[in-house]
């Protein structure tokens, strides 16, 4: 079955375009399942069923600290489930936003996934996904499924090397107002203040080859995840620079490895096209996706797209222009990409 990724730094408009693509009718939407994995995301050598499965249902205690009704009431979507029957603020990481999205009765979900996953043989990782997207994906009726996690531009070349057969959607939104949301986004909060603890020991969460969810040190760093600090982190916001240096690493390092898919594999999409001709782009996003754009799902999906102003332009003259030039790097590749 047709795999496909959107590739994206956080607050880029990642989401709404899982809601864009869930309305298509050959399309399986998969919102957050990567992130939610957190650092179990992508480890290597072969994993049991059992074993890949524990890593989708087990609860972690830095995962749900950023996604639970309070932290994240507009994305994490267990929340809003009528009697659930985990604790929303300890739920099993797939059942976060992944499944809800999918379904008005997740738990049910999870139970049938849950036998279907754990049945499945001693594998890498890369098959047990594709082995558990499949199984969603014809279950639903739909013929390729979709993949979007907030971040995954750190894990652009790792999500080609574990599915060369895959589509690839490059999603951007320009730096200074990607920054601004993500400063105030707890999740995103929080992967800055990692980054820069763990800086000074040569870990690098946005290594190409060992970011977080890939190498091989992140669940070792995970057990001790009770010593990290994780509700002052949350609630206290990073330097807006910082923040904009942190977007444009992510974004140069991503667009390198993004440029070595082939291009009939890819496909870049701006948010800014997205929110100012959305009929025009979202056809061309469902086209590249599985060849066909119904006109009833352009109809339907265009209505999501909201313009906003730029919360970048209200900021000071001096705060504006240092933050400007903290993205200054991400920008460039970005101008490289689209040969602006």
């Amino acid at each position: 079955m047709q795999a496909a990724f959107i590739l994206g730094s956080a607050r880029c408009g990642s989401t709404l375009v899982s809601d864009i693509i869930n309305l298509h009718p050959d399309l399986l939407s998969l919102s957050e399942v990567f992130s939610a994995a957190g650092a179990r995301a992508f480890p290597h050598g072969p994993l049991t069923g059992a074993q890949f499965w524990r890593d989708q249902s087990r609860p972690d205690r830095i995962v749900s600290a950023v996604a639970n009704p309070r932290r994240a009431p507009n994305e994490f979507l267990y929340g809003r489930v009528a009697n659930p029957r985990d604790d929303p603020w300890h739920c099993p990481p797939i059942l976060s936003i992944a499944l809800p999205h999918l379904s008005d009765r997740p738990d049910d979900l999870f139970d049938w996934l849950t036998e279907r996953a754990t049945a499945q043989p001693p594998q890498p990782v890369q098959d047990h996904y594709r082995a558990v997207f499949t199984t969603l994906a014809r279950e639903r009726g739909r013929k390729v499924w979709v993949e979007r996690s907030g971040g995954s531009l750190a894990a652009a070349r790792t999500l080609y090397q574990l599915f060369p057969e895959g589509r690839f959607v490059l999603l951007t939104r320009n730096g200074p107002d990607t920054a601004l949301s993500m400063k105030d986004y707890p999740a995103s909060r929080l992967a800055i203040r990692m980054a820069d603890a763990f800086r000074p020991f040569g870990i690098d969460l946005l290594d190409p080859d060992s970011h977080y969810g890939r190498g091989r040190v992140w669940p070792q760093l995970q057990k001790l995840g009770w010593m990290l600090p994780v509700s002052y982190l949350l609630d206290t916001p990073p330097d807006l620079a910082r923040v904009g240096a942190f977007w444009s690493t992510m974004v140069v390092r991503g667009i390198a490895a993004y440029a070595a898919i082939p291009p009939e594999r890819r496909m870049h999409l701006a948010y800014e096209d997205l929110v100012a001709r959305p009929e025009q782009e979202i056809h061309r996003l469902g086209t590249f996706l599985c060849g066909n754009a119904p006109e009833s799902w352009v109809s339907a999906a265009a209505r999501l797209p909201q313009a906003r102003p730029s919360r970048a332009d209200a900021l000071p003259r001096a705060e504006r222009e240092r933050l400007e030039a903290a993205c200054a790097p991400g920008a460039a590749a970005l101008r490289s990409l689209t040969g602006g």
